[in-house]
């Protein structure tokens, strides 16, 4: 599912950097045309959409489905599920699961533990009772994972360990370590960050 998400985040960055290609504007373009344009693609107030070309409007409905996909990803506000395609809803009920799960792992308030499966609310109990992780089991020390972040580089998956593997550079919440290269976003699926290393 981590990967899924992931796939989804770069996808939409790709989008986005589409957009920004496709939508330069020629050499005698107004320069408050094109304030304007950039205004309404990025979801800003002083867009008025009526002064959009055709192409334009495609692209700035476009980016808003993406903000909106992204806000229902994260469970912000702003969130309209009713814009959902069929598999982007599939993917907004799987982020959610994990931000219960995580919410219920560390005992932070917005839990629904009617929501957890059989093996989450065993995965619970073997928490401490004071929230921190307990010892990693033998499902939580499978072989890492790996993604590529967006600056092209294979980074690990936030991984189980007994002690502060090599590369990590922060402690998620969830008792993971992170290896991410940027902070922002950091554990962002892992309860946040416990504590940064780098």
């Amino acid at each position: 599912m981590k990967k899924v998400i992931f796939a989804l985040l770069v996808s939409f960055a790709n989008l986005l950097a589409l957009f920004s290609l496709r939508a330069q504007p020629q050499a005698d373009e107004q320069p408050e045309h094109r304030k304007n344009y950039y205004s309404c693609l990025h979801g800003y107030s002083a867009c008025d959409s009526s002064l959009l070309t055709d192409a334009e409007r495609t692209q700035v409905s476009q980016a808003a489905h993406q903000r909106n996909f992204n806000n229902c990803l994260h469970g912000y506000s702003g969130c309209d599920s009713s814009q959902l395609a069929d598999a982007e809803r599939t993917h907004v009920q799987q982020a959610a699961h994990q931000r219960n799960f995580n919410n219920c792992l560390h005992r932070y308030s917005g839990c629904d533990s009617s929501q957890l499966t059989a093996s989450e609310q065993a995965s619970i109990t073997v928490n401490k009772p004071d929230g921190a992780a307990a010892e990693p089991t033998p499902a939580q020390t499978t072989p890492p994972h790996f993604y590529i972040n967006k600056d092209g580089q294979r980074v690990q998956s936030p991984t189980y360990s007994k002690t502060v593997p090599a590369g990590a550079t922060a402690q998620c919440r969830d008792g993971t370590y992170s290896f991410s290269r940027n902070h922002r976003g950091t554990c962002s699926h892992h309860g946040g960050v416990s504590r940064w290393l780098d």
